[in-house]
């Protein structure tokens, strides 16, 4: 019965996903942005949320504030590693070699955010607080505005500069914006809502295992609260919309790290980023590998692929399998 409710969980968050790509596109028309834009702000805020609401539950219902960071760290990780996995789809090159280099940007912006935040982590105490919040915490929000405020800017400036691309983007003149933006929000809404109930089933399924909460909240509840960001870069891939889907998951990475910064307001306790296991430092610096693999794919882009998967998906599966094995027996 958890089977049939999860596969269930799992087609309506897909469909809705579907949508919530098409839309997205839509929208970036309408407000003239970029498909970068959109899939770093509109579409990952969207499936990012059942990380944020698996984390805010984490650190107060169920007072697990690990738990909460492996949701973090380990998404982020199985993000990337969803890369390795549309990867496969492309026949002639990497995927890497078919979205644009500014990509670099919010993937370079990413490992800034872990960076800061494994410090916190590693320093735990020792770093002040405003009440209970870590400085972690605040340092993490104002990164991630002027982030967003580079990511923007530098899309703008390419439409600018590209006319033509511009001109040719028009596909949906007829259709309401207004109308498109209600859709958008409503199969978000509903897209959450599915997303919510998958760690809860996930866990259920999952307690028969005595893992440590470090690497159940890595493992099991960071899979099924990625799902949404599954669900929508399949959908973008299938759509032709490629930059999208990369965009979608580099998005969500940089986001899911701001959720550990809204997991602190939440933990009354004390600061998290003292309250977590010292064993998280593992699952970020294995996100900051991933994503140094992932910046050269886009920097290097490679014309061919030796096998059906490139170089660098190779490597980012490597690398999440020995992270969870050293999860697993540390």
């Amino acid at each position: 019965m958890l089977w049939l409710i999860f596969i269930l969980l799992t087609v309506v968050i897909f469909l809705t996903g579907k949508r919530i790509v098409i839309y997205g596109d839509i929208i970036a028309e309408k407000l003239n942005l970029g498909r970068t834009t959109v899939g770093i702000i509109f579409i990952a805020s969207i499936t990012s949320l059942p990380e944020l609401i698996t984390g805010v539950s984490s650190v107060t219902y169920a007072d697990s504030p690990d738990i909460a960071a492996g949701d973090v760290f380990g998404s982020c990780m199985f993000n990337l590693l969803l890369l390795a996995f549309l990867d496969g789809f492309m026949r002639d090159k990497p995927i890497t070699a078919k979205v644009h280099h500014g990509l670099t940007l919010s993937t370079a912006m990413g490992i800034i955010l872990l960076v800061i935040a494994g410090v916190g982590i590693f320093l735990g105490d020792k770093i002040p607080t405003i009440g209970w919040i870590s400085y972690t915490s605040f340092i993490l929000i104002l990164v991630y505005i002027i982030g967003m405020k580079i990511v923007t800017d530098y899309e703008k400036r390419l439409i600018s500069q590209t006319v033509k691309q511009v001109t040719e983007s028009f596909q949906y003149e007829k259709i309401s914006l207004k109308e498109t933006i209600k859709k958008y929000i409503l199969n978000g809404l509903i897209l959450v809502a599915a997303a919510v109930f998958l760690p809860k089933v996930g866990k259920m399924i999952s307690e028969e295992y005595g893992i440590s909460e470090t690497l159940f909240g890595t493992l099991f509840v960071a899979l099924t609260t990625s799902l949404p960001e599954f669900a929508v870069s399949i959908a973008a891939i299938k759509l032709n919309m490629i930059t999208i889907s990369v965009a979608n998951i580099l998005g969500s990475n940089i986001f899911n790290v701001i959720i550990l910064a809204v997991d602190d307001f939440f933990y009354v306790k004390g600061s998290i980023f003292a309250g977590v296991s010292p064993d998280h430092l593992i699952s970020i610096f294995s996100v900051i590998l991933m994503s140094s693999v992932i910046i050269i794919g886009l920097i290097y882009r490679s014309e061919k692929k030796p096998f059906r998967l490139a170089f660098e998906s190779l490597i980012l599966i490597l690398i999440y399998l020995i992270t969870m094995a050293i999860l697993k027996f540390s």
